[in-house]
Parts: structure tokens; sequence; C-alpha cells
């Protein structure tokens, strides 16, 4: 299991496109003794900055204690630099705290329980039982059907012990709420409707998602998927701060070929690494 988010990859990576240059950024990591690699995507990657972050990330074990404590002196030797803003410095130890790493000054460190994070066992027959009640919700008439798919997924996150935070708030046939995974908060917004999700819908969710904090991150679950040119152009030139989930998603998770949590994990992981709003579980799994 990856030691360091991709959410806190992407925000530092992101930090550095904004706010350093080629050289200060070349000047961090080899100073912290991380090497440049070749990052691992047939994904053109835009902009200098950002290309050569990613070089260096690509040389990264993100499961290897080791490499994540030369990462974590990367981000110490940044807030040392004489040229950041006192926000910027406390932005950079904000995203770190929120991951549960300790801050003192430019010392960044692990604690000593992180490698070792709580799963949460699931059952195949509560598995079956949602299946089922998916599809009992799927043959209602469109007014049932929100509230329903409303009780479904706050069952589904409650399962997965991800501790849906407050009632999702319907409006016709759209979710909203909120629920924790590791130390990242996710807003939720959901729609069951005949067509798949525009691009419209998915840049208002994102303007409520950047309205709310730095590190908040949003899932956007629409049971019909997202239409393609929807999805090209969100995902043209701005990096995402959201990932989708389909219906064709849940049922590979209520089929128990992956997890809730590893299913949001690798989705928020590929959008760091490639910038893709939405990568189909079928993609995740057979890859």
């Amino acid at each position: 299991m990856d030691l360091v988010s991709p959410v806190l990859r992407t925000d530092f990576r992101e930090f550095c496109v904004s706010y350093l240059v080629l050289r200060q950024i070349h000047d961090i990591f080899t100073m912290a003794g991380v090497k440049q690699g070749i990052p691992k995507t047939d994904r053109p990657i835009s902009r200098q900055r950002r290309t050569l972050v990613e070089e260096y990330y690509a040389s990264i074990n993100w499961t290897n204690e080791q490499d994540v404590d030369k990462f974590l002196r990367v981000i110490g030797y940044t807030i040392a630099q004489s040229y950041l803003t006192s926000v910027d410095k406390k932005y950079l130890q904000e995203i770190c705290e929120r991951e549960g790493f300790v801050v003192d000054g430019i010392n960044i460190y692990r604690k000593p329980n992180q490698t070792k994070p709580f799963v949460m066992p699931v059952k195949p027959s509560d598995l079956t039982k949602l299946r089922e009640d998916l599809l009992i919700v799927s043959k209602l008439d469109p007014q049932q059907r929100g509230f329903a798919f409303e009780k479904f997924l706050n069952a589904l996150f409650v399962l997965f012990g991800l501790a849906p935070r407050n009632s999702f708030r319907l409006v016709g046939e759209q979710i909203d709420g909120s629920f924790q995974l590791n130390a990242d908060t996710y807003l939720v917004e959901a729609k069951w409707q005949a067509k798949p999700t525009a691009q419209d819908d998915l840049l208002i969710f994102r303007g409520k998602v950047e309205a709310k904090s730095t590190w908040a991150r949003g899932l956007f679950i629409s049971h019909s998927g997202f239409a393609d040119d929807g999805l090209t152009a969100f995902s043209r030139g701005k990096a995402t701060n959201i990932v989708g989930m389909s219906g064709q998603d849940l049922y590979f998770i209520l089929s128990g070929e992956i997890s809730l949590v590893d299913a949001v994990n690798q989705k928020a992981r590929r959008a760091a690494e490639t910038g893709a709003f939405f990568v189909p579980i079928f993609d995740i799994i057979r890859s």
C-alpha cells in the first residue's frame, strides 16, 4: 500500500508548477537524494515543470519507507526556501498534516503506526444484499429511485467504513454528501438519469469542491456513466480534483472484484498520474 496518497503527490506537484522554476525543482529533489526516472504514462505531460516533477516521482517507490522519507525531505527543503512566503509554507505544512504526517519546522516524518492502516472487513453476503438492493432501485420510478439510491449509497459507504457525514441532501435525483478515506475528505455528488452525465454537471461539481477547501476532493457517481465529449472537454488543461464512478463500476465493487476503498484510491492515483477524471474499474482491474 502506498505510504503517500496520490492527492498529496498531485498537490505538491502543482505547487511546484505554480511557485518554483526548473532549477529550484531540480535542487530540492537532488538535495533529498531523489533521482530522475521515466514516467509510466502514455499521455503527454504539459509544461516543463510538471514533466520534471513527474520524472522525479517516477523513481520513487511509494510503498518503500526510505523512498517516502526522501520525498518528505523534498517538501521539508521546499519549506526551508527563503523565496516562499509564510502563506506558501503554511500550505505545504497543512497538506502534510492532513495526511497524518508530523511537521516540525522543516522536518517531516511519518507516525509509527502510519504503515498499518485499518482495513474494514466486508462479508460477501453483505455485498450480495447491496447488489440486490441496487437492482431493486433500478426498477423504481424516478421519484422513488432518488430516495432509494440515497439509502443505498449510505449503506455502501458505511459497509466499507467510510463514515459518511450527514445525510445526503436530495435535489431531484442529485445527492450531496461526504465521506472520509484515509486522510482525505471526499465530497459526493450522484446522478441517476437516462443520459450520461455531461460536461456542465462536472464543471459545477468541480466548482463546489474547489470552493470548500484546498484539500477537499470529489467523487461524482453517475449511474449512466459520462458523455465522451464532456470527459474530453473536462480533462483538457486544468488538473482535476474530482474522480468519476459509473454504475458499471458499482457492480464490479458489489461483485467483490475490487473494494470501494481500493476503487477510489486507484481512480485517484490514475487521476494524479494521467489527469484523467474517469478511468473505468474494468480498465483498472484488467491492467
